[in-house]
């Protein structure tokens, strides 16, 4: 993606969900450094907009999401992100409906992802959806994370059934 990193930051901590709006805008120009498969191979601060299904982060915080930590999975993390899904084009959907969009498809996969449904999961589920802003450059994408908040996670939560 060559457009600013900006998104909607949505948690759902089991069993409250909260939003979180977007913040300030960066370049998309920092990427983590990846080996022939895709994997990220050292810890980096990276735009948000490259963080790619089977990437682990460090610690996600409310409110803005330009930036994260991208750390390789077999270290110590707090999220990976399991699922995607791209948009059709058209205008802006709005944040209600795109939360929910999200809200729809980030809990069908994570119970394909995980092994069970998130209201029974020790984990908790973020949301990256687009803004108005990055709406109007081209991002469409939908990114699910679901990791824990106190970190501590190695290796991959697929299949792990908690």
């Amino acid at each position: 993606m060559n457009h600013p990193a900006k998104a909607s930051v949505r948690r759902v901590a089991l069993p409250l969900a909260l939003l979180f709006a977007a913040g300030s805008m960066v370049s998309c120009s920092s990427e983590a450094p990846r080996n022939s498969a895709g994997e990220v191979t050292a810890s980096a601060v990276a735009a948000a907009a490259s963080i790619k299904v089977g990437d682990c982060t460090g610690e996600l915080k409310e409110g803005s999401l330009s930036t994260a930590d991208l750390v390789p999975c077999a270290q110590a993390h707090y999220f990976e992100a399991y699922a995607s899904k791209t948009l059709t084009d058209g205008d802006f959907p709005g944040e209600e409906s795109l939360r929910k969009s999200a809200d729809t498809y980030c809990n069908d996969q994570f119970e394909t992802f995980v092994g069970v449904g998130s209201n029974d999961s020790t984990y908790v589920v973020f949301h990256l959806t687009p803004v108005a802003e990055t709406w109007a450059t081209g991002d469409r994408q939908i990114l699910c994370l679901a990791g824990s908040e106190k970190g501590g996670l190695t290796g991959s939560l697929k299949g792990t059934e908690k």
